[in-house]
């Protein structure tokens, strides 16, 4: 009995700054709204915060499109994000993916539970012939240890994520890897389980549902969750 093939949304190869412009809800903006709701301040730009991104952003960029990573930038440093690259690399079965595999992949899609307009752009995407549609996101981190990240998997909504972008595209695993950015360096690797997700598919879907009905929100909440609406560009 033949079975039809999964229906996948396409993948895009935009920059970022088209990708951030298009007019469609991510799970960053899925974050802002959980900050409203849980009473939390918007986040602001500090310069600790700065830092933070911006050697994420450079890891990633290392890592995934090492062409265009530009060295000597103000407050970085080189050798770490490097160090750190290596150290993925040596992972056999990292390398493989990361050979195997199409990076910075944007997606469009509608959410059907709530016919919602999303957007993801996912680290990378391996889809190889008899091997499962992979997923592969990869997060710098002060973890101490494997069981730490997993714990920083749920506390982070990292799960949430890893259910938004497999649901978006039928993925049949999502790899969450945790890369150390102090000594001893490690590379924790983890395959978000099936648990993991549907929590995750809770998080990402009452999101979604707030996001269309911020009515619904706890009155003591409802103020400042209609302002994250706004400030997203989805208020009325």
């Amino acid at each position: 009995m033949s079975t039809t093939p999964t229906r996948r949304p396409d993948l895009l190869r935009l920059d970022y700054d088209t990708y951030r412009a298009l007019p469609a809800v991510a799970n960053s903006d899925l974050s802002r709204l959980r900050d409203a709701l849980d009473g939390r301040p918007p986040r602001t730009q500090s310069t600790s915060n700065e830092g933070a991104l911006s050697f994420g952003t450079a890891f990633h960029t290392a890592l995934l499109e090492p062409a265009d990573y530009v060295a000597g930038q103000p407050g970085l440093n080189d050798t770490l994000v490097w160090w750190l690259v290596e150290g993925v690399k040596l992972n056999a079965r990292l390398a493989e993916l990361l050979e195997q595999g199409q990076p910075e992949m944007s997606v469009l899609f509608t959410e059907p539970q709530t016919e919602t307009f999303c957007k993801l752009r996912a680290d990378l995407v391996v889809n190889q012939p008899d091997q499962p549609f992979t997923i592969i996101d990869f997060k710098t981190t002060n973890a101490r240890d494997a069981d730490h990240f997993l714990w920083q998997c749920s506390a982070y909504d990292y799960d949430r994520q890893a259910a938004f972008y497999t649901d978006a595209l039928s993925a049949d695993r999502f790899l969450l890897v945790g890369v150390q950015k102090n000594e001893p360096f490690g590379v924790f690797t983890i395959e978000v389980s099936e648990q993991m997700l549907a929590e995750g598919r809770r998080k990402y879907q009452h999101l979604l549902r707030l996001l269309k009905a911020p009515g619904t929100a706890p009155a003591y909440r409802a103020e400042a969750v209609q302002a994250a609406i706004n400030a997203l560009g989805q208020g009325e």
